[in-house]
């Protein structure tokens, strides 16, 4: 009787032991297999892994009133190098060569060489007429129609008459706003100066007529 009784206990017992034993050895390999997918991830992370950001465009940092601030000045750099000119010869070594320098007329039997004349200086061209000139006073250019209407009303209020151009310059529509044009600089400068009691920053810029 009594080896009965302990068979049922040893039976759970064995139970339990192997129930712990399986969680084991299933959180083992759970941690294993974890380990491996992460291991496996990191070259395709870093292969994939994103460039740093590139500089902002040209385009995105356009400014369409670049021209006015700088007044077309050219690009530092792009000059090109002044030509080196090489040195002449010496009077000595072109004797030595057995012909007489330059602008120096050998004389006949033995006499001492004679100094050519020089050639006389070439007259200047005359100067071309001056174009016959207009002024105008721009205001600014704008990416957006709105801005230059905005900018237009400013200066109806300031009691002068705007007026808004559309060119395309580097295929992007400018919107200008400007008074004028002016037959006289006088009357341009004027005209600056109303804008600029009133607070409008403006420009006066020459155009043919």
């Amino acid at each position: 009787m009594t080896l009965d009784n302990r068979t049922p206990a040893a039976q759970r017992g064995g139970t339990t032991l192997g129930l712990i034993i399986g969680l084991v050895i299933g959180l083992a390999i759970a941690l294993a297999a974890a380990t491996y997918i992460n291991r496996a991830q990191l070259p395709f992370m870093n292969r994939f892994q994103q460039r740093p950001g590139t500089p902002a465009s040209a385009a995105e940092n356009w400014n369409p009133n670049q021209d006015l601030a700088t007044g077309g000045a050219p690009t530092a750099g792009s000059s090109a190098p002044a030509p080196v000119a090489s040195a002449p010869l010496s009077p000595k070594a072109i004797e030595a060569l057995g012909q007489p320098p330059a602008g120096v007329v050998q004389g006949a039997d033995g006499n001492p060489p004679q100094t050519a004349p020089a050639a006389p200086a070439a007259s200047a061209p005359a100067a071309a007429p001056a174009a016959n000139l207009r002024y105008i006073v721009q205001i600014g250019a704008y990416g957006d129609r709105a801005d230059a209407e905005r900018q237009r009303a400013k200066v109806a209020l300031a009691g002068l008459e705007a007026h808004v151009d559309q060119p395309v310059v580097g295929g992007r529509t400018l919107y200008r706003v400007r008074v004028g044009p002016f037959d006289q600089s006088a009357d341009a400068n004027k005209a600056q100066k109303t804008l600029n009691d009133a607070g409008i920053t403006s420009v006066v810029v020459k155009i043919a007529n």
